[in-house]
This record gives C-alpha cells, sequence and structure tokens, in this order.
C-alpha cells in the first residue's frame, strides 16, 4: 500500500466507520480505489464546512465571501488533478482514481457547485430546488462510486444517482435543526409556507 492509498484510508477510517466497513465488501483494487475518491470528498467537505475528517471544530463558519475563495480554489485544484497537476495528497487522490476507473471532470466538478450552493446560502424553494442540490452533493458522488465499481450502463449510473439522493434527502431530514444552526435550510420553502413556517434558520433551529 503506497503512502496515497495508505493516507486515504485513514481518511475513511476516521471520517466514516459505517463507510469503511462497507469497503472491506470490495476486492483490494476497487477497495483502494473507494478510499481514494473519499478522501478527496472528504477533504472538500472539510474545506466548506470548517470540520476535521467531517467533525464540528466548534468555531464558526466562514464568511460568505471567505467561502466562495475556498470553492474556487477547490475547483481550480481538481481541475488541476485532472491535468495531471495536482500535489496535496487529497487531489493526488482523486488524480489516481480518476485516471484509473475514466471518471469524467464534470462530476467532481458539479459535486463542487454543489458545495458553492452552501457557500452562497442558496435558497430552496420547490422540492424541484432541493433535489437539484442533491445531485450536486450526493447524486454525483453515487454516479462516481458506481464507475469505481465498474458501472457504465445508464440506468444503472441513473440508479446510482438515485441512491446518493436519497441518502441526502435522508441526511437533510434528520439534520433541519442542526443545519438551521448553521443557517442553512433545504427544506422547500413552500413545503414550509404551506405548514405556516418561514424558511429561515431562526425559525428552524428554535428548540
Amino acid at each position: 500500500m503506497d503512502a496515497i492509498v495508505a493516507q486515504s484510508r485513514q481518511s475513511i477510517e476516521v471520517g466514516s466507520k459505517s463507510f469503511a466497513k462497507a469497503a472491506q465488501l470490495f476486492d483490494a483494487r476497487t477497495r483502494d480505489s473507494v478510499h481514494l475518491l473519499y478522501a478527496w470528498c472528504r477533504h472538500c467537505d472539510d474545506v466548506i464546512d470548517d470540520q476535521e475528517a467531517g467533525f464540528n471544530t466548534g468555531g464558526p463558519l466562514g464568511t460568505p465571501a471567505d467561502l466562495q475563495v475556498r470553492v474556487a480554489r477547490l475547483r481550480a485544484e481538481t481541475l488541476a488533478a485532472y491535468r495531471s497537476e495536482a500535489e496535496e495528497p487529497a487531489f493526488l487522490a482523486l488524480q489516481r482514481v480518476a485516471a484509473e476507473h475514466a471518471i469524467p471532470q464534470s462530476y467532481p466538478l458539479d459535486l463542487i457547485d454543489g458545495f458553492a450552493m452552501d457557500a452562497s446560502g442558496q435558497h430552496y424553494e420547490t422540492i424541484e430546488d432541493t433535489l437539484a442540490y442533491c445531485y450536486h452533493v450526493a447524486g454525483a458522488v453515487g454516479v462516481m462510486m458506481a464507475m469505481v465499481m465498474g458501472a457504465r450502463e445508464p440506468a444503472v449510473l441513473q440508479r446510482a444517482c438515485d441512491l446518493g439522493m436519497a441518502f441526502q434527502l435522508t441526511n437533510i431530514a434528520r439534520d433541519v435543526i442542526a443545519d438551521a444552526g448553521v443557517g442553512r435550510v433545504y427544506l422547500p420553502a413552500r413545503w414550509l409556507a404551506n405548514e405556516g413556517l418561514a424558511a429561515t434558520p431562526e425559525v428552524l433551529g428554535r428548540p
């Protein structure tokens, strides 16, 4: 096991024990690729959410301007990885897994667009708006994971996308209060209005 794979494996073992356990079901080559892809996704998420290995550091989120700078840096470093010019471990991990499995750069960039939605404080008026967010932050990951496992048929990739989005909808339902606490509301504003609620962190964050 080389250094990049070893570091990526450590990332998944610290950041998601359930994901790490599930990865053990794969053959060694696929498992290494899962570790590489996870390491990049985890790094990007941590950068945007001021986390370490998926855990809150206790500090406030960056300012909108600061978050936009972070998004731009993630996008630039991701594009560098696709030019085989990565330098940091997480982007070296992406560079390798993308090359080995011919993952189009559109999918990593779609994920970063999802982080940009968080950074900009995106408003979600309809369920279609929320589903678009779910595609960017989870559906695209589902597609990349399916590609790592060897899938290429459009129908299979669509189902992988749907599964990722379903996971994200579950997270949204679970974390309504926690998300509101950091100024994020993913529930459709129209749904909340039908219940006489305002789609604001102040309303949803109340105990």
